[in-house]
């Protein structure tokens, strides 16, 4: 049996909060008094020579405020900053937070019946100040972490030991990505010859799990396990207990969680009734004067949506009435009229499609519909295709936002797919923000 000398210090240093932790931890605090003691000093003045009795209510509000967001903020972990740092995982971290928060503040104020002192225009506007700032304050955080681990600083040295782990693409991941906080130190086949030393943490193959986990501990580094999932083509992976069973579940999908699919319909239904009423409602009268007597002015056709069912897509007519509608529109195409041109160019053609969102056949982000020839035709061709039918399809997609749009080929359409697989297992209401605009102002390097 291995024998270890445990070096408790060593151990005690790897469990404390890193200084960029505790840094946005300290740095959201401060933002949060600030926010509380600003807007009360613009709307009551001096409380404490003014109004003694409002005054210690106010204190007691405040020790309250504070006392609840630091134990959400420990409990929640939402000062944590996980390998990759992205922004969106940051910020939701900090939705939660301030959600939570808030409605712990009102329930405290209403079961003591104090909420009598409190002026609703201050909680909200406090409240939303440190919404706003801690927002701006997590993103600027993240690029100045991000931008110092390019510069190769504060990177956390990483030694790779087994020979089953994906090691290969590893390495090229963490060398193309500084920006992840790691840095490739050394690969190995031996735990032993490794020096503790000189790294930080130890990444290992599946094989080598057990006898790592006791040599990291008693070195007091982080351990991790890779294991080599390509072969499976998943982007990401997720842990589900199944009572003290784990079981390892491949394109875990975010919107499959019940409050999180209510977030993004209550967002396409209020996209989609602003957009009726902002430019479907007129424009359809002033293109009926032009399409109606000429085939008409919508144009139908079946697509594949959730779960590949069948529905109708509406757009405005682009073609001559007796097109043939089967086959994908190409540059130049004689069918397309010259309206139909530029509606294609514009994508105004597509504003129909809002009433497909409206009636829960589409999503404002998502997929793109394929015709039915396209559908059948590369669901055989390209694994995977049928990922894209997890979640709705859109009016427009994180692969259009990028540029993927036009005519459709076997290589074409990987890059399309890549960005839906994407969109399906990272889906986040930022991500949908992003998409919008960039979608709207053409700024494809954005995503």
């Amino acid at each position: 049996m291995l024998k270890f000398r445990v070096n408790f210090k060593a151990i005690m240093d790897r469990s404390r909060t890193s200084p960029s932790e505790a840094g946005l931890l300290l740095g959201d605090g401060l933002l949060l008094a600030l926010s509380f003691l600003g807007f009360a000093r613009v709307l009551f003045g001096n409380l404490r020579t003014e109004n003694p009795l409002y005054y210690d209510q106010y204190v007691t509000l405040f020790s309250m405020v504070m006392l609840l967001w630091l134990a959400l903020s420990m409990g929640m972990g939402s000062h944590r900053l996980p390998a990759g740092i992205e922004v969106r995982t940051v910020l939701s971290r900090f939705y939660r937070l301030i959600l939570l928060h808030a409605a712990l503040i009102a329930v405290w104020g209403v079961s003591l019946k104090t909420s009598t002192f409190y002026s609703r225009a201050f909680l909200v506007l406090f409240l939303s100040a440190y919404l706003v700032f801690g927002t701006m304050f997590r993103m600027l955080w993240v690029y100045a972490l991000r931008r110092r681990y390019r510069l190769g600083k504060g990177l956390r040295r990483v030694a790779a030991v087994g020979s089953l782990g994906p090691w290969e693409r590893v390495r090229a991941e963490l060398e193309r990505h500084p920006e992840y906080g790691y840095r490739w130190h050394v690969q190995g086949h031996d735990l032993d010859a490794l020096n503790p030393a000189d790294i930080d943490e130890v990444w290992v193959s599946p094989d080598l799990a057990v006898a790592a986990l006791e040599w990291a501990d008693a070195h007091g580094l982080k351990l991790r396990i890779v294991p080599d999932l390509g072969l499976l083509a998943a982007q990401r992976t997720r842990i589900l207990p199944l009572g003290d069973i784990p079981i390892l579940e491949l394109r875990p999908e975010p919107l499959s969680q019940g409050i999180r699919a209510w977030l993004k319909r209550s967002m396409d239904i209020l996209g989609a009734i602003l957009g009726i009423l902002a430019l479907l409602s007129w424009m359809t009268l002033l293109l009926g004067l032009f399409l109606a007597p000429k085939g008409g002015l919508f144009y139908r056709q079946i697509r594949f949506g959730w779960r590949g069912k069948p529905f109708q897509i509406w757009k405005f007519r682009t073609m001559v009435p007796q097109a043939d509608g089967t086959r994908q529109a190409t540059t130049g195409d004689d069918r397309i009229t010259p309206l139909g041109r530029w509606l294609r160019l514009t994508h105004l053609d597509e504003l129909p499609q809002l009433w497909n969102v409206l009636r829960g056949d589409m999503s404002l982000v998502g997929p793109r519909p394929h015709m039915t020839s396209d559908h059948e035709a590369y669901g055989q061709a390209i694994r995977a295709y049928g990922i894209r039918h997890w979640v709705k399809p859109g009016m427009t997609g994180l692969a259009q936002a990028r540029g993927f749009v036009g005519e459709k080929d076997t290589n074409s359409m990987q890059a399309r797919l890549q960005a839906d697989l994407y969109y399906v297992e990272n889906w986040s209401f930022l991500l949908d923000l992003k998409i919008i605009v960039a979608t709207l102002l053409g700024m494809k390097r954005w995503l």
